[in-house]
């Protein structure tokens, strides 16, 4: 999908998913000769996924139903292991490949969907904060200070209880969107625990359209470049021989 801005919005099916697992396991595909297992495939599909992303997108979202999954942190620094480097722009360059330091990293961006009121308080938001520093801090993933609840200036008490541990965590509220809202008087609608939810959808896309974005390449992409470039680094990863050595140790 291509915005009015211009912007590329890529999805995929979901990661580590039980429905994919079901429905391979339903249809009786065939499993690649290095794979034995249904859930190895889908566990190695969803890193060739994630690789893929991490390679051609300036900003990720990780997108749970609940925050600090350990399982879904230890398979980012898993899909990070398995992302192809960078390109280099001339063959001479290629003799410095093994400093990674030109590598471009996206911006990661943890969206805990459907939280409840208790999410919102500062100590839960504190220990998620706490559980992703600790799981990616050798990470090379920008996971820190870019798009969240501190950044959206929303709840106005966070800027200065989270000003070293401010990782990219976004909470999005469940509930009705309706404009139906119980009011304990006309003019004092029910206090939720949050700011309205159209409110934090809007912050949330203004702080996603407005983040830095460095380049992908090391030369300058226009979109058909793009497209080619993401095309090139799919067929890389499938083929990837870090995948499937990974692969068969599963």
């Amino acid at each position: 999908m291509v915005t009015s801005e211009r912007i590329l919005l890529l999805d995929t099916q979901p990661l580590l998913s039980a429905s994919v697992l079901d429905q391979l396991i339903r249809h009786e595909k065939s499993l690649p000769p290095e794979i034995t297992t249904a859930e190895n495939c889908v566990e190695l599909q969803s890193l060739q996924l994630a690789a893929f992303m991490f390679t051609v997108c300036h900003v990720v979202l990780i997108v749970q139903d609940w925050s600090e999954d350990i399982n879904m942190l230890q398979f980012i620094l898993r899909a990070e292991m398995l992302k192809p480097p960078t390109p280099s722009p001339t063959i001479e360059s290629t003799s410095s490949s093994a400093d990674d330091n030109d590598d471009f990293y996206p911006q990661l961006v943890f969206v805990h969907n459907k939280a409840n009121p208790e999410d919102f308080k500062l100590d839960n938001i504190q220990q998620a904060n706490e559980v992703i520093n600790v799981l990616l801090k050798h990470s090379k993933l920008k996971y820190k200070g870019c798009i969240s609840l501190t950044n959206s200036k929303l709840l106005p008490h966070m800027n200065k209880q989270l000003p070293d541990t401010d990782v990219n965590l976004f909470l999005i509220p469940k509930g009705d969107v309706s404009k139906d809202a119980k009011c304990v008087t006309p003019l004092m609608p029910e206090y939720k625990g949050h700011p309205d939810i159209q409110m934090i959808i809007k912050a949330f896309r203004n702080l996603i359209f407005s983040a830095p974005r460095a380049q992908l390449a090391h030369t300058s992409l226009t979109e058909k470049n793009w497209f080619h470039y993401a095309a090139r680094t799919w067929d890389g990863v499938k083929k990837s021989n870090l995948m499937s050595e990974y692969g068969r140790l599963l």
